[in-house]
């Protein structure tokens, strides 16, 4: 395999050596079981032993991948993690990862050097049809007016349909405006990695039933989806319930453990916090010193801009 690499002039040999050994070490350390290959026994079926030459990766093909990727910069130990979360890659023909590739620094605007962070982060990237799943991603995601997409590449891989519109489709099941609800996502793009039935929805569910809110505070504050609902929201909430205190979503949610214990101490009932409690400069004054309620607002009037 060394040799046909050499013979085609992609590396020189110290290169084409650490290549290989960066494959064979990410191939071997991976389970079999966890090649999602069609075909393929289940995780709970031994797999009879002929088998794997029918499962694993062609080294030639394994061997080309290998050195597209190190060759736009990505490290050989980050290779090696890339195999691991996505063992797909050492499969696919070269000419797909080079289209990604090209399409990422041409279309979505990554910049080279940028090029190893976001496949450390989303090797899937590499195995996603540009024409098919890349492109429409990439469309529908400045449609939606979603900024610094070459900072947010790794949402490309994403399905519109199995992935996006459903979770904007949630919001909107809340009872939010279709605006709002891809207002929120415009915002808050981190929405679309999270899942709806193991963390949107319950936490959903905790706000507008236990917690009595109505679903307007979300558009306000898309980043509670963010937070733990059982080490986080809810313990904070039923401390504020405990002293009768109705906090905003911001100052419940965003400040530390001794910040939120302070700003708790400095209300009393449901009042409004006073001036010199450490609530007002947690909710009512940001880092500018604009009240929230027209830091909102300008969000609002920009949203506005945008749709419009």
């Amino acid at each position: 395999m060394e040799e046909l690499l050499l013979r085609h002039g992609r590396l020189s040999r110290p290169v084409a050596t650490r290549r290989l050994r960066v494959v064979a070490v990410a191939l071997r350390s991976r389970p079999s079981s966890s090649l999602a290959v069609p075909g393929f026994p289940p995780a709970t079926a031994p797999a009879p032993a002929p088998a794997l030459e029918h499962v694993l990766p062609s080294p030639h093909v394994a061997a080309d991948a290998a050195a597209v990727l190190l060759e736009a910069g990505v490290r050989p130990e980050d290779l090696r993690r890339a195999a691991g979360m996505c063992p797909e890659l050492m499969s696919v023909p070269v000419e797909t990862i080079t289209a990604a590739l090209r399409f990422l620094t041409d279309e979505a605007g990554v910049p080279a050097e940028e090029l190893p962070r976001v496949l450390r982060r989303r090797p899937r990237l590499l195995v996603s049809s540009a024409a098919a799943r890349l492109r429409p991603t990439l469309y529908f995601l400045r449609a939606l007016g979603v900024p610094d997409l070459h900072r947010r590449a790794d949402l490309l891989s994403f399905s519109v349909e199995d992935k996006l519109l459903p979770r904007i489709e949630f919001l909107e099941s809340l009872g939010l405006p279709s605006r709002a609800a891809r207002s929120m996502a415009r915002r808050f793009p981190a929405l679309f990695y999270y899942g709806i039935d193991g963390n949107m929805r319950p936490k959903a569910e905790y706000l507008l039933g236990v917690m009595g809110r109505d679903a307007d505070e979300l558009f306000d504050f898309p980043e509670y989806f963010s937070y733990a609902l059982d080490t986080r929201i809810a313990t904070r909430h039923e401390a504020c319930a405990a002293r009768g205190v109705r906090m905003p979503l911001p100052a419940m949610l965003r400040p530390g453990e001794r910040k939120f214990e302070d700003c708790l101490a400095g209300c009393v009932g449901s009042t409004p916090p006073r001036r010199r409690s450490p609530l007002w400069h947690a909710y009512w004054v940001d880092g500018d010193g604009a009240g929230v309620s027209a830091v909102v607002e300008k969000a609002r009037r920009d949203d506005a801009i945008v749709n419009t």
